[in-house]
């Protein structure tokens, strides 16, 4: 088993987060989250690619949305027949680690150490008595006092791309 993979599971069981045991189509409600999830990750890895320069942020932002409206109407011009939900879920999971993954090379980082760093802090914000704690008003994960002190990820992460640059 993909030792990421597994890493990602145990956060799912130690925080209740949905997950199945055998192949499983994801659900139109999920899938739609999940992709808001991931689609927030890639705005934030946009405004670091602009160092933060808010004006240079909209423009970028607008021509992500260009190149998101083209795939769009691309994918409603092709008119694919889903034949099997899961397998076309799957597929296009799958380009998406591999694109992912393609992004890491081109930055010539190894993803490996960050992964286990960003895991680390995910588990966490499990509280001293080993349970989640989440708000009220939005069901999100809330951290425990001494998470930043102890399982923020910045000054790790950065430590290690260093330590990759040597």
């Amino acid at each position: 088993m993909n030792k990421h993979y597994k890493q990602v599971r145990d956060f799912h069981e130690a925080f209740g987060h949905e997950q199945a045991n055998t192949p499983t189509e994801i659900d139109y409600s999920t899938a739609l989250n999940r992709a808001i999830w991931t689609g927030e990750e890639l705005v934030e890895f946009l405004y670091a690619t602009v160092d933060g320069n808010k004006e240079e942020f909209s423009r970028t932002l607008n021509e992500f949305h260009k190149g998101l409206d083209k795939a769009a109407v691309k994918t409603i011009e092709k008119n694919p027949d889903v034949d099997n939900k899961l397998v076309a879920q799957m597929d296009a999971l799958t380009d998406v680690s591999y694109f992912n993954y393609g992004s890491f090379a081109v930055a010539g980082v190894d993803p490996e150490p960050l992964f286990d760093i960003v895991q680390d802090a995910n588990m966490g914000k499990l509280w001293e008595d080993g349970k989640p704690r989440y708000r009220e008003e939005d069901n999100k994960i809330q951290k425990p006092p001494y998470w930043e002190f102890l399982y923020a990820p910045e000054a790790k992460l950065e430590a290690e791309i260093e330590r990759q640059s040597k």
